[in-house]
């Protein structure tokens, strides 16, 4: 018996101290820099939750990902883990939470610390990203990334999500919207499909045309080969989608 509870104790330590010394290695902090080094894996899983402030994702990042966070509040500092399972490596970045403080706005109180990420990530493996924004304003400048999936789950503010560019694969997309304004802007080559279902917001469409109930299309989605599906839930924000110059 003792034997065997040598042996699970001693599994579990190397186990943990693997994930430990894995996130150690290929992630590294200095200050208010991060950095996800490149390694051997085919494909990201990107996690992040965001909670209040101004939040900048983008691609071309050298590695993995990498970026700066700018705050003025201890407690915002960010978690940053990665781990590798098969060829597949997943990342995840977390606001920490002070809590609220300061003035209301839309019936949300606005802290009165500051706080600014601006993240970088790559373009050269296929990405599923899933981003999940509390009070913040968001620029998602997601053109030239390989998204295999995009999820958003936007809470109050302004974001701009910029899909343009041009796309090699499809994927779909689901955006579910809180309050505030919205701009989606659409690559004006690839196929575009939408399928809206909103509460008491509104949706700007004039830039798509109606294939069914519910469901609108790009100019070019008839003779594409390559579609982006987005589901779009939208509660109380407004919505506008543009096609890019």
């Amino acid at each position: 018996m003792n034997k065997l509870l040598g042996i699970t104790l001693i599994t579990g330590f190397l186990v943990v101290f693997g994930i430990y010394g894995y996130n150690k290695w290929f992630v590294k902090a200095s200050g208010n820099e991060i950095s996800i080094e490149k390694d051997n894996a085919d494909a990201l899983n990107v996690n992040i939750d965001f909670g209040v402030g101004d939040l900048l994702i983008r691609g071309n990042s050298p590695e993995w990902v990498s970026g700066e966070f700018t705050y003025t509040h201890k407690k915002l500092e960010p978690r940053v883990k990665y781990k590798k399972q098969g060829n597949v490596g997943t990342v995840d970045i977390k606001q920490g939470s002070p809590g609220f403080q300061g003035t209301t706005i839309l019936g949300f109180k606005k802290p009165k610390y500051e706080n600014e990420w601006d993240l970088q990530l790559t373009n050269d493996i296929p990405i599923d990203l899933d981003v999940d924004m509390g009070v913040s304003t968001a620029t998602l400048d997601l053109k030239g990334i390989q998204l295999s999936s995009l999820s958003i789950d936007g809470g109050v503010g302004e974001s701009v999500i910029d899909l343009s560019g041009n796309w090699s694969k499809g994927f779909r997309a689901k955006m579910d919207l809180g309050v505030g304004d919205i701009t989606i802007i659409l690559p004006k080559e690839t196929g575009v499909r939408v399928n809206v279902s909103k509460g008491i917001g509104t949706v700007d469409l004039k830039d798509l045309t109606k294939d069914k109930e519910g469901v609108f299309v790009n100019d070019a989605y008839a003779n594409a080969d390559v579609i982006i599906d987005i589901s779009l839930d939208i509660g109380v924000g407004d919505v506008k989608f543009k096609t890019a110059e």
